[in-house]
């Protein structure tokens, strides 16, 4: 037993495993530095594109809101409609106070008149 070969073993020389081992795990590190540094680029972009895409959508509500409002509105033709009724309806005030200034003037030779015959039918009875 002094120094003298156990039945036939080799002895197991696992140094050039241990070789490639830290040459793989090294790559391997680079390799995921390279691709954190590049995927962070995309991350802040995923992160902005949906911020964007957030704004868009408020935006789009929005713009369907005073769509909506500006379809309900009266349009060029509407309102010039609207100005010739009223002016067609300022015609027909002018004509009934032409009317009712006429009827006041009866109104007044009415009661001039039933005043005359309340103070001679008055003034009959005290005779």
């Amino acid at each position: 037993m002094d120094g003298a070969p156990l039945m036939g073993a080799e002895v197991l020389n696992i140094s050039p495993f241990v070789v490639w081992v830290i040459a793989l795990s090294q790559l391997l590190t680079f390799g995921l530095t390279v691709w954190n540094l590049m995927a962070s680029g995309s991350r802040t972009n995923a992160k902005s594109i949906e911020q964007n895409r957030i704004r868009i959508d408020s935006h789009e509500a929005r713009l369907s809101s005073v769509e909506q409002t500006l379809t309900g509105m009266p349009g060029r033709e509407d309102v010039h409609k609207m100005q010739l009724s009223i002016t067609e309806l300022g015609g027909y005030l002018r004509e009934m106070r032409a009317e009712m200034k006429g009827t006041s003037e009866i109104i007044k030779r009415i009661e001039f008149s039933v005043d005359r015959h309340e103070s001679h039918l008055l003034d009959g009875a005290k005779r």
